[in-house]
């Protein structure tokens, strides 16, 4: 009896709708399985790896299926698991599934093919008739098996290749196909092991004699048994690298005591990521305060899957969860530990592997491609990592015993993903997946959330409070400076008022540590001609470009073009150009200029693109080798330091002046956090807040720490002008490079979306940066009330479909952002 035929479904890891069926070899078919990779031909050439979400014996009826080239793994790589919240993800976030896939997967699990030419094998050699630049090639692939486009780009000069290459094809002159190359490339390292022979006493005694004349060799084989017997372990192999550390052991010695027999030469595969083996095992001694929350969080977990602790600065919610860890691994399931910055990963780590070691790992966007897959695999092993700390992408790592998820800072806008597609959020997707895996989730912020307190207060997750700082800290004293009288007084020294450089002065002198807070990195917000006004703009957006002295010039933060600095006016051709504002990099210059003994640096996107950048910044903070450090938000997230003593807050009314509706919510976070950071162990700390308006409502909150007082206020502005958390925002931006183009598509799509029932569109509108990377950018925003949101969502996304096959709209992109900050 004939068997059945086999097909699959295949996710492939491109923006596509839906999955796409192939059928499996007769070979192959006892390799397939929901989860492991294949290798299939997508289009005319293209060979893509895909993931196996469904096996049947159903042939697809529209088309003949395409055979699986190969299955690549022995296990699935995939959770089933994984599968279904991707399956939720990509209609809650109006995406394709293969954007879902595509963020998920670590890039060295995603392998497409490339490219290549060789040799027609029956190219004769003849060269009469041909182009210089086809003899250039031919010649190229005599000293090469095959050539990249991207090597046939640098060989010509020139980026259009292709129709050259076709015709030398036709003419039976080069090759054209495709290679798959594997991403992942395992790390391996020079083994040694003791020779079996050796193992016996008498065979011992008769090397030693034969190597009395061969010292070397004979110090090297007693170091190699040396190191044993301090390991202890039967059968242990020793790395060449440790035996090489002693200075009287040589690669020479080594290999003549293979030859001899003597020892025997592995290749071993092993992990990039060293594991943490100190434990302390007697755990974290928390306050009687940290005790009743604790308890508190223990109680609400009992009747709800969510409960956030609303813990103020430094009141000691990292001990909670350390706490409440522990309890979860002792019931043998794992913990998600979610931060909004890398930077905060940094200073984490090295605490939670104190506490508990070799089963912390890590996982975030710094990591190489290849350290990422070894975390992926390794939680795929019979002995994952028990806690997995990571920025937000650590959310589609595989779990196999989820247990619990902590999303601290969980306010932070970071946990948004704007681009590319899915825009998730991952404190909406973690509570998904928590839900589905039978997990809690912990969320912990000083400054909530707006949504999330709402959430609280209205008991639809738990609401728990830690009003005080540990060790009866008191919270910083603020002192508001009035920048409207330091410029009457002619008392600013360039952007430091005299009362804010007093504290500094007085702060270094105690040998205490200052945080500068300046929400703009660069030297300078830009450069203008003080004759005609001129601004350099970015060629590619709408934007001014920024000064960067340190790299002397001119830099857009949209797109990254840059420029060099002009010396003439190009209008006006005046030499009087001056840099205007404030950025990271001046306020840096300017400190060392007023404090030349003091020690000062700074942390923000420019410092900390090297990987363990932040590790260093913040390890010469902690140790006190910086007196003063200036930096972007990435300094108001948590961190947690010792000795700081004054924070100054360089310019609130940037914060308070953004055109959102959540500007205020947002400016009483950024300065309740960074001023968090004062005191938190000892004396109490200060912070300077600059500000031409000392009387505004958000900057009275700070002054009185008053979070209540912010979110009830913001609550009656929200609900009277519907925003969130009273109804649903969807904004979905039009891009194209030609402005009527956008127009006409922006103008369209709104008016089809109007028939669609509870929802209000608001737009089309431009944003202030109208066109960045040289699409111009038009948006829309729906608010959803009340029905079916996901009825709604699914009817708004079918319209976007069509509008994207529309043929007069093909070249236009609509980007549909569900709940966008």
């Amino acid at each position: 009896m004939q068997s059945l035929a086999v097909f699959i479904e295949v996710i492939l890891p491109l923006p596509l709708q839906g999955t796409f069926t192939y059928r499996v070899p007769r070979d192959l078919q006892g390799h397939a399985e929901v989860g492991r990779r294949v290798v299939v031909q997508f289009g005319k050439k293209k060979l893509y790896t895909g993931i196996i979400s469904q096996v049947h014996d159903t042939p697809p009826k529209d088309y003949q299926a395409k055979y699986v080239d190969d299955v690549l793994d022995d296990q699935p790589v995939v959770l089933n698991s994984q599968l279904r919240f991707w399956q939720w993800m990509h209609p809650y976030y109006m995406c394709h599934l293969g954007e879902v896939a595509n963020a998920a997967l670590p890039s060295g699990l995603k392998l497409s093919s490339e490219s290549r030419l060789t040799v027609h094998p029956d190219y004769s050699g003849e060269t009469d008739g041909l182009e210089e630049d086809e003899l250039n090639i031919l010649e190229a692939l005599q000293n090469n098996t095959f050539l990249t486009m991207d090597d046939l780009a640098t060989i010509l000069r020139r980026q259009n290749v292709m129709p050259m290459i076709r015709s030398m094809a036709e003419r039976q002159l080069v090759v054209q196909y495709e290679e798959l190359q594997e991403k992942f490339k395992p790390k391996h390292e020079t083994v040694y092991r003791l020779s079996d022979e050796l193992k016996d006493d008498a065979a011992m005694e008769s090397a030693f004699v034969d190597l009395k004349r061969a010292p070397k060799q004979l110090e090297a084989l007693m170091l190699f048994l040396h190191l044993m017997k301090r390991s202890s372990k039967d059968g242990e192999t020793l790395r060449a690298e440790t035996l090489l550390a002693d200075a009287q052991t040589t690669t020479d010695a080594l290999s003549n005591l293979v030859k001899r027999g003597f020892l025997q030469k592995e290749t071993v595969e092993i992990a990039r990521l060293h594991d943490q083996s100190a434990w302390a095992e007697q755990g974290v001694l928390l306050s009687d305060r940290q005790q009743l929350a604790m308890a508190a969080i223990q109680g609400e977990f009992e009747t709800k899957d969510a409960v956030l602790l609303h813990g103020v600065t430094g009141s000691g919610k990292t001990e909670i969860y350390i706490r409440i860890i522990e309890q979860i691994l002792e019931d043998g399931k794992q913990v998600l530990y979610m931060l909004p910055e890398i930077a905060l990963t940094a200073q984490i780590i090295n605490r939670l592997q104190e506490y508990f070691g070799e089963r912390v790992g890590l996982y975030h966007s710094r990591m190489s491609d290849n350290e990422r897959v070894e975390v992926w695999k390794r939680q795929l092993s019979n002995e994952p990592y028990g806690v997995v700390l990571g920025a937000r992408s650590a959310l589609f790592l595989p779990f196999k015993n989820l247990g619990l998820a902590i999303l601290d800072e969980e306010h932070e806008h970071t946990f948004k993903q704007h681009d590319p597609a899915p825009r998730y959020h991952a404190r909406d997707a973690v509570a998904f997946l928590c839900k589905q895996e039978g997990a809690k989730l912990l969320l912990g912020s000083a400054t909530p959330s707006i949504a999330a307190y709402y959430n609280g207060t209205r008991g639809r997750i738990g609401l728990v409070q830690l009003t005080e700082r540990f060790g009866g800290v008191k919270m910083p004293h603020i002192e508001i400076c009035d920048l409207r009288h330091e410029r009457k007084e002619q008392t600013m020294k360039g952007p430091f008022s005299s009362q804010l450089l007093q504290r500094i002065s007085e702060t270094v002198a105690r040998r205490q540590q200052v945080i500068i807070f300046q929400n703009r990195r660069g030297f300078s917000s830009y450069v203008q001609c003080n004759t005609c006004g001129w601004v350099p703009d970015c060629i590619n957006c709408d934007i001014s470009l920024t000064y960067h002295k340190y790299s002397q010039d001119l830099r857009c933060h949209y797109c990254g073009h840059s420029d060099r600095v002009p010396h003439v006016c190009p209008k006006c051709q005046s030499t009087y150009i001056r840099t205007q504002g404030f950025g990271t990099e001046q306020i840096e210059e300017e400190l060392s200029i007023h404090f030349p003994n003091s020690v000062v640096a700074r942390m923000d996107l420019d410092t900390t693109r090297g990987k363990h950048a932040y590790q260093r910044i913040i390890n010469d903070f902690e140790e006190q080798r910086i007196d003063i450090l200036v930096g972007t938000q990435m300094v108001t997230k948590g961190l947690d330091f010792d000795h700081v003593g004054l924070v100054g807050v360089l310019n609130a009314d940037s914060l308070l002046n953004y055109p959102d509706f959540r500007a205020f919510e947002r400016a009483y976070q950024l300065m309740a956090q960074v001023s968090g950071r004062a005191g938190r162990k000892g004396k109490r700390g200060l912070v300077v807040v600059q500000t031409s308006e000392p009387t505004h409502f958000i900057i009275e909150k700070v002054v009185q720490n008053d979070y209540e007082g912010m979110y009830h206020s913001e609550l009656v502005q929200r609900k009277q002008y519907r925003y969130p958390p009273f109804i649903r925002l969807i904004a979905i931006t039009v891009k194209h490079r030609e402005r009527d183009m956008v127009d006409r598509a922006a103008d369209a799509l709104a008016k089809a979306l109007m028939p669609v029932p509870d929802k209000l569109v608001l737009g089309p509108e431009y944003p202030m940066v109208q066109r960045i990377r040289n699409q111009y950018n038009k948006q829309i925003l729906i608010k959803l009330g009340g029905g079916d949101i996901a009825l709604r969502k699914a009817q708004i996304f079918d319209i976007i479909q069509q509008f994207r096959q529309d043929k007069e709209f093909r070249s236009v992109h609509f980007q549909p952002d569900v709940d966008p900050v």
